[in-house]
């Protein structure tokens, strides 16, 4: 086991452990994957406190952070495998926790022996997408379960002690969300200072980038990447596509091509910095191949890798937030159009039902209010459709279209 934090103080990611809680002790590996900082590690310290207060000894839990020196000294896999096994207690199961993982070499392998010990329940993380990919997959298919981690939920952060203005409204406590994040991290230096945070998320941002990006896929034109990453993430919710980012940056000056483009929006989708969302033909019924949107795991990163006010394009962080409110619930998300229109988010649930959502931050003006409604009424069908602000009205009906408060329908339907 690590040094052991106080987990008593910390936000229980209740979706998270319950989700653990309902693999325990199958055979199945559980791989944990998120960006870093998300809360990975501090969800499995979580789950292997729970562990022990169960009854399970200390002795049958080992921890090892391959991000820890004193663990990497171990050796190869060879040499970490012994380690484990010479301190597995017999006659008992045995929980085996490997923090960032992908950062020895063959690990899948080391996994994989593991696996097939009848006494290991085998627990893995990792901060990027490489861990699911090439030869893990194909060496573990049908052996591991994902649980992709983000970000807090505004239902978590909402309540939580990491504000220190406890009296705020549900709206100025979202306004805040929406522009600065659900990492935890943040906002415990945040009231330290304000330029401690900053200089937590830029270390963070770094790392990504240098180590789960650059040294991955060895990276030479690194100035060409932060071009992208600058572009990206100042283009958070509007369509883009490698071929219109790549004549963009031409126009100003950087000559990127967009084979270039495309792979360079993978390694940041890997990293779980950015996540990449389909457009949908509604009438049609079908994906369209180009003009996809990005959104950014967390807006804390955009806040200080751009230096810029958040509150002035608010709508937009606040689809943002919603796009992965509506990711945790729902089995498939894209964003649709419906002839010259577009509707921020087509949902469909795990029994094939779909349903419709248009995000605005107020729509208190008729003509926004006409708007935002024009691309759900465009649509015919009698799937259900909704209208998210932080208006707060008495839930009015518009030709079938409801219109919800946006804090309270992520608070009470999570």
């Amino acid at each position: 086991m690590p040094e052991q934090q106080n987990t008593s103080n910390l936000i229980e990611r209740k979706k998270y452990m319950q989700m653990l809680r309902n693999l325990k002790d199958q055979n199945i590996i559980k791989v944990i994957t998120g960006v870093r900082r998300c809360g990975k590690s501090t969800l499995l310290e979580m789950f292997a406190d729970e562990l022990m207060q169960k009854g399970i000894e200390q002795s049958q839990i080992q921890f090892l952070n391959f991000e820890d020196l004193d663990t990497l000294a171990i050796g190869d896999i060879y040499q970490i495998h012994t380690h484990i096994k010479e301190r597995l207690v017999p006659d008992k199961m045995n929980y085996i926790f490997l923090d960032e993982v992908q950062n020895i070499k063959d690990f899948q392998r080391l996994v994989d022996s593991l696996y097939i010990k009848k006494n290991c329940d085998v627990y893995v993380t990792g901060s990027n997408a490489y861990l699911l990919s090439g030869e893990l997959a194909t060496l573990l298919t049908g052996r591991y379960i994902e649980i992709n981690i983000l970000p807090l939920q505004f239902h978590e952060f909402h309540g939580s002690a990491l504000l220190k203005s406890p009296n705020l409204s549900k709206i100025e406590t979202l306004a805040i969300f929406a522009a600065e994040g659900g990492i935890p991290e943040y906002y415990k230096q945040k009231n330290i200072n304000q330029e401690q945070a900053d200089e937590f998320v830029r270390s963070v941002l770094n790392t990504i980038v240098e180590k789960d990006i650059f040294k991955r896929l060895n990276i030479t034109n690194k100035h060409d990447f932060n071009k992208i990453i600058d572009f990206v993430f100042d283009s958070v919710g509007s369509f883009v596509s490698p071929r219109s980012i790549s004549d963009t940056l031409r126009t100003n000056g950087t000559v990127v091509d967009k084979e270039t483009v495309g792979k360079y929006l993978d390694a940041l989708c890997d990293a779980y910095l950015l996540y990449k969302v389909q457009r949908y033909e509604i009438k049609g019924k079908g994906l369209l191949q180009t003009l996809n949107k990005y959104y950014l795991v967390d807006p804390c990163f955009r806040k200080v890798r751009l230096k810029r006010e958040m509150q002035a394009d608010i709508s937009h962080w606040l689809e943002n937030i919603v796009y992965f409110e509506l990711l945790r619930r729902y089995k498939d998300v894209y964003v649709g159009k419906i002839n010259n229109l577009e509707v921020d988010f087509v949902v469909t649930d795990n029994d094939g039902y779909t349903s419709y959502y248009q995000v605005a931050w107020t729509t208190i003006q008729p003509e926004t209010l006409e708007r935002e409604l024009a691309s759900l009424r465009a649509i015919k069908d009698s799937n259900p459709k909704y209208l998210l602000t932080t208006d707060i009205d008495l839930n009015p009906v518009y030709d079938g279209i409801r219109k919800l408060n946006v804090a309270d329908w992520m608070l009470h339907n999570s």
